[in-house]
C-alpha cells in the first residue's frame, strides 16, 4: 500500500497542524509520498490549490490512497480522486466544521460528502460531521498524537524562577499555553477563579493571541498582577521549560459560538510532560483528556469546580506519582506510532485487497 499524502502545512513553518503533518508523515510506516507546501505563506489557499493540485496529480498514479491532511483541501482531494478513481481520506481537524460563511460552508460540505472515508480528531467533531449530512460509517475518531524526546534538554525549578523573574520556592504553579482566543476561556479563569486562588498559587500564562488585551485588563481589574505572569509568545526552549517545571495545566475553555477546540494538543503534550490537566469537559477536550487517567475533566463554567480540583491536587502529597501515571498513560496512547497505526488500519479498510 502507498498513500500520498498531500499538506498544505509543513515544516519549516511553525504550529500546530505543521507538527501533526510531519509527526504523521514521518511516523506511517508504509510506503508514502509527499506533497506539501513548506514556503511562503499558508494562508493563500487560492494560491497554493493549484500547485498542491498538479503535484497531487502528478503522483497519484502510483498510489493507492490519497490522504488530506487538513479539510480546507477536500476539493483537491475530490478532484484529484475523480480523475484518477483513487480512494480519499481527509482529517478534519474541527474549525472546519463551523465556517461562518454560509455559501463556503455549503460548498465545502458537499466536498466531505463526497469523499470516501474522513477522520475527525474528536468525537465532537465526529458528531459536528454526521449533522452535516455525512453518513456516519464514513467518519471515525483517531485523536492527535504527541512526541516527547527523550534527548530534551532537562530544566529544574531555579530555571523557571529566572524566566519569570518571580521567587517559585514553596508555590503550586498553574500554566496555560496556547494561542489566547476567546474558547480557551483564560479571561474567564481569571475573573472567576485566580481571586480565590491561595497564597502560594501562581498562575503563569504563555502564548500570544487577539485576546491578550482583554487577559492583561481581567488581570489589573482583579489586582492580581504580583500573582499572573503573563510570558506573551515563548520559544521551544521555554515551552518545554514551563512543561516541565509547573505543578498543574489548566485549560478553563469556554462555549464560543463558531468557534470549537478541535482537539487540545496542548493538554495532551502537559500530561506527557506528567502535569495533571484540569480541563473543561468541553467539545475536543474529551479525546484529549480522559478523566482520572491523563488529568481531569469538570464542568465549563463552574469556577467551583475549578477550585476544588486543582485544591485537591495543590494538597496531594503523592503528587509525583500521579504525574508519573499521567505521563505514562498519555505516552502509551497518544504517541505517534500508535496513533500512525490506526490511520494505516482505516487506509486498509478501504483496500479490500490489502
Amino acid at each position: 500500500m502507498t498513500v500520498l499524502f498531500i499538506t498544505r502545512k509543513y515544516p519549516p513553518q511553525v504550529g500546530g497542524m505543521e507538527r501533526f503533518s510531519f509527526e504523521l508523515f514521518r511516523h506511517l510506516n508504509i510506503d508514502k509520498r509527499l506533497v506539501a507546501h513548506s514556503q511562503g505563506s499558508r494562508l493563500a489557499i487560492i494560491w497554493i490549490a493549484p500547485s498542491l493540485l498538479i503535484r497531487g496529480l502528478l503522483q497519484a498514479p502510483g498510489s493507492d490512497i490519497i490522504y488530506i491532511a487538513d479539510g480546507v483541501l477536500a476539493p483537491i482531494g475530490w478532484l484529484i480522486g475523480l480523475i484518477t478513481r483513487k480512494p480519499v481520506v481527509v482529517t478534519i481537524h474541527g474549525l472546519e466544521l463551523t465556517y461562518q460563511m454560509p455559501l463556503f460552508k455549503k460548498v465545502m460540505v458537499y466536498f466531505y460528502r463526497n469523499l470516501n472515508h474522513i477522520i475527525t480528531v474528536s468525537e465532537n467533531s465526529r458528531q459536528l460531521a454526521v449533522k452535516l449530512g455525512i453518513q456516519p460509517n464514513r467518519v471515525s475518531v483517531i485523536p492527535n498524537g504527541v512526541s516527547i524526546s527523550e534527548n530534551t534538554k532537562k530544566f529544574e525549578r531555579s530555571d523557571l524562577t529566572n524566566r519569570i523573574g518571580l521567587n517559585t520556592d514553596n508555590q503550586f504553579v498553574l500554566l496555560s499555553m496556547g494561542r489566547l482566543v476567546k474558547r480557551k476561556g483564560i479571561k474567564w479563569f481569571i475573573n472567576e477563579v485566580c481571586p480565590q486562588m491561595k497564597n502560594n498559587w501562581l498562575y503563569v500564562i504563555a502564548g500570544a493571541g487577539p485576546e491578550e488585551e482583554q487577559i492583561k485588563k481581567a488581570i489589573s481589574e482583579t489586582d492580581l498582577g504580583d500573582r499572573i505572569i503573563m510570558l506573551g509568545r515563548v520559544s521551544e526552549e521555554d515551552k518545554e521549560l514551563l512543561l516541565q517545571t509547573s505543578d498543574c495545566f489548566v485549560m478553563p475553555n469556554i462555549p464560543v459560538s463558531g468557534d470549537v477546540e478541535g482537539f487540545g494538543i496542548t493538554a495532551i503534550e502537559a500530561a506527557a510532560h506528567g502535569l495533571p490537566v484540569v480541563a473543561s469537559r468541553l467539545e475536543g477536550l474529551n479525546d484529549a483528556i480522559i478523566d482520572s487517567y491523563n488529568g481531569y475533566l469538570v464542568k465549563h463554567g463552574k469556577p467551583e469546580a475549578f477550585m476544588k480540583k486543582i485544591s485537591d491536587l495543590a494538597d496531594c502529597k503523592n503528587l509525583h506519582t500521579i504525574s508519573d501515571k499521567i505521563a505514562t498513560y498519555t505516552k502509551k496512547y497518544y504517541n505517534w506510532k500508535y496513533i500512525s497505526h490506526l490511520y494505516i488500519e482505516e487506509f486498509k479498510k478501504l483496500l479490500p485487497h490489502v
